[in-house]
């Protein structure tokens, strides 16, 4: 039985597990490797933090998008390593 405090303070019901579930979420999304996260939550398998961590599809999305960034950066590093290179070779 909810006692008077809880009931004023007008907080939605909730599981002790759903903070554990948000913290594991708030993490992943704050770009920690889930090999770290699984420690933290003391998890031996990655798959058990895919049950604890919720990413959103905002998440995902911007995930692939430092992706592509990362992508981008290392082909121009290339494309200036290369175009250095053939200068040395005209000179």
């Amino acid at each position: 039985m909810p006692t008077t405090a809880v009931k004023a303070s007008k907080v939605a019901p909730f599981r002790l597990y759903d903070l554990r579930h948000t913290w594991a979420t708030r993490v992943a999304e704050s770009r920690i490797d889930l090999v770290t996260l699984a420690a933290l939550l003391g998890h031996s398998k990655i798959q058990m933090v895919l049950r604890y961590a919720h990413l959103t599809q905002e998440h995902q999305t911007r995930s692939v998008e430092r992706m592509e960034q990362f992508i981008a950066a290392r082909q121009m590093e290339a494309l200036s390593l290369k175009q250095g290179a053939a200068e040395g070779m005209i000179q």
